[in-house]
C-alpha cells in the first residue's frame, strides 16, 4: 500500500491551523485522526489544500474539516467523475 502525504491548512489573519496526513487509499478519517499544528508559517508538501478564512475556526471545527478533506482526498474509487468532484470540492 502506498501512503500519500497530504497537508490541510486554514490560513487566517490571526494564524494558521495545519494538519498533516499520510493518506491510505480508501480510508475514512475522523476528527480523532487529526493532529493539529498551530503557527504563523504556511508550509507545503506535494499535495496541499489551503483554505483562506477571515477568522480561524475552533479547533473542533478544524478537526472536522481536515478529516473530511483527508477522506475525500484518499477516496480511491475507480469512478473518475467522483474522483474529479472530490478534488474540485474537497470539503
Amino acid at each position: 500500500m502506498t501512503l500519500s502525504p497530504f497537508l490541510f491548512i486554514v490560513l487566517a489573519p490571526e494564524g494558521v491551523w495545519r494538519a498533516r496526513f499520510l493518506l491510505e487509499p480508501g480510508r475514512r478519517y475522523g476528527p480523532d485522526d487529526v493532529r493539529v499544528e498551530w503557527g504563523t508559517e504556511v508550509l507545503g508538501c506535494a499535495h496541499t489544500l489551503t483554505v483562506e478564512a477571515t477568522a480561524l475556526p475552533s479547533e473542533d471545527e478544524f478537526r472536522v474539516l481536515a478529516a473530511r478533506a483527508a477522506t475525500r482526498t484518499a477516496d480511491d474509487t475507480p469512478d473518475l467523475f467522483r474522483r474529479l468532484l472530490n478534488l474540485l470540492i474537497p470539503l
